[in-house]
């Protein structure tokens, strides 16, 4: 098994409860990664060692940092995941917001829209870079709809999907984003969405169109935490996707190690 340094995002206490989920608090008293199943070859300079269960081109493990802590990021208010699925056309392009058309794309144009009309303070400026987007694997309920997910609430807004390059000022989804926009630390009006099921979600970089190193590693990752879920019974307690490249959060960091996910945990209880 790979090990690897991860960041959590813990949530201030609300009203609500759910089952405990086991994870072990403490750091793992490893100052280097190591591999399961380490194989004859000599370790690279950086002290890289292949895994005969695990493997991976030699070129990429070459190139990931093995002793330097990570940097964390900086404080992130809110983290919007949109559910495009693993097929979507965000996942050919490095930059998801790029695809005309996509989710995101629109999201990006209705805040610049948002932005022209409401001249935003250079404290608001800075305040909305601590809201953080991506997209996930993890496939929407409806193949004509775009579910939001929304951290730290863990609530699922869905979105009807159009072509047009901006949202519907009347939609769920824009109330909730402008208010974001507007002011990422105030607590959010309550609109037309769902809780989630589970009261964990890990999401791993995939986003091979990126770097190849999440787009080899990240799979891997993947394939472990689902088979130690199902070994441990936390089936729609846990949920682990592949994610695209967290943009904005140490950016000159985050690709030097072998790969990152973003780890967010609902409070067992209030």
């Amino acid at each position: 098994m790979l090990l690897c340094k991860t960041l959590a995002v813990r949530i201030p206490p609300v009203t609500r409860f759910y089952h405990s989920v086991p994870f072990d608090p403490k750091p793992f008293p490893f100052s280097r990664f190591e591999p399961c199943c380490p194989s004859n070859e000599a370790a690279a300079p950086n002290g890289y060692v292949p895994c005969r269960n695990h493997p991976i081109p030699d070129v990429l493990g070459k190139k990931i940092d093995m002793s330097e802590d990570m940097t964390r990021p900086s404080s992130t208010l809110r983290h919007l995941v949109a559910c495009v699925g693993p097929d979507a056309l965000e996942w050919t392009r490095s930059k998801v917001e790029a695809v005309p058309g996509g989710i995101l794309h629109t999201i990006q144009n209705t805040e610049n829209q948002w932005l022209r009309a409401h001249t935003p303070t250079k404290q608001e400026k800075e305040e909305g870079r601590l809201v953080l987007t991506t997209v996930t694997e993890k496939p929407s309920h409806s193949p004509n709809q775009t579910d939001i997910l929304l951290f730290p609430e863990f609530k699922i807004i869905t979105t009807t999907t159009t072509q047009k390059d901006t949202l519907e000022s009347n939609s769920n989804l824009y109330q909730v984003l402008s208010s974001i926009w507007q002011n990422p630390h105030n607590p959010l009006s309550s609109v037309d969405w769902q809780d989630m099921e589970a009261d964990t979600v890990v999401l791993v970089c995939t986003h091979a169109r990126r770097d190849l190193r999440c787009g080899k590693i990240g799979p891997l990752i993947i394939e472990e935490f689902n088979r130690v879920i199902k070994e441990k019974g936390l089936q729609g307690k846990v949920e682990v996707w592949g994610t695209s490249h967290f943009g904005g959060i140490t950016m000159e960091y985050i690709h030097v190690y072998i790969f990152i996910f973003y780890l967010h945990l609902f409070p067992s209880s209030v």
